[in-house]
């Protein structure tokens, strides 16, 4: 903080940064509740892929319509002013979907090793109820609905919120605000337990490293997409939600993605990123 922040300043960042939590909040869980609404009260028997696709589909199709309402009526910008600049955008989706697997798949021996796996237990880290890959057709749409949420999750937390609070309060600040919020929003979800919302922060604040690098959000919605892609096409839409509480692979895999955000962490400090352009007052 310089000597410019006078109390007016001062209650300016505190200013955007509550305004940009309410937003993100709000078209949240506007989204969420407008399909609750209108959901029938029953899946259908024959057609458990596209019931898991329009899940998500709806209602963050109808977050991201509210953030572009939003930024355009209220802000006078649109949602390529959110993020870094970009000139290879295709490296950096690639290498950020690679870095996924990679993290998954780090994730993955953590909750093996957590869980005594002798190799014998159906070669992966597929939760309870999990089937084996559908058709091609429904990889495609969990695919594409996927990318509509996970997309609109970068755009809404580490596009909008954390370069609000970035701009008045630095980027370490920014990252760990955006990811907490990150996490309390999906406290909501079914069968959540406490260290469940604090992976989800966890991922949250690897997410925001990503998205400060040199991919920029490009970069986070890949990484976003393939990480969630991967649990839902192997996810059994048929099956309940666990509420048996935390295990030991669960600790395990928080574990894994903590250092793997101490690691992005100390990589981004030894290459700095170009700057996001500043938020409009």
């Amino acid at each position: 903080m310089t000597g410019q922040d006078d109390g007016q300043g001062v209650d300016g960042r505190w200013g955007r940064a509550a305004v940009a939590t309410a937003v993100v909040v709000a078209a949240v869980f506007a989204g969420q509740f407008l399909w609750t609404a209108v959901r029938p009260p029953a899946p259908p028997s024959d057609g458990m892929r596209l019931w898991q696709a329009t899940e998500l589909i709806v209602p963050f199709g109808v977050s991201l319509v509210l953030l572009v309402l939003w930024l355009r009526l209220r802000e006078s910008r649109g949602l390529s002013d959110l993020g870094v600049p970009v000139r290879r955008r295709a490296r950096a989706v690639l290498g950020a979907g690679l870095l996924a697997l990679l993290v998954l798949a780090v994730a993955s021996v953590a909750g093996a090793l957590a869980a005594g796996d002798d190799g014998g237990g159906g070669g992966g880290p597929t939760p309870e109820g999990a089937t084996a890959l559908p058709g091609v057709l429904a990889v495609v749409l969990v695919l594409a609905a996927t990318a509509l949420q996970s997309s609109t999750e970068e755009l809404l937390f580490r596009g909008y919120l954390l370069g609000a609070v970035r701009t008045g309060f630095g980027s370490g600040a920014a990252v760990a605000f955006s990811s907490v919020v990150f996490g309390l929003c999906h406290s909501f979800n079914s069968g959540a337990t406490v260290v469940y919302v604090a992976t989800t922060v966890a991922l949250g604040a690897l997410l925001g490293v990503i998205s400060l690098g040199r991919g920029g959000l490009w970069a986070a919605c890949s990484f976003h997409t393939v990480w969630d892609v991967v649990q839902n096409i192997q996810a059994d839409p048929t099956a309940p939600a666990r509420d048996t509480g935390s295990t030991a692979v669960d600790v395990a895999v928080l574990f894994a993605i903590v250092c793997c955000v101490v690691v992005a962490v100390w990589l981004r400090r030894r290459r700095p990123a170009p700057q996001r352009p500043q938020v409009a007052r």
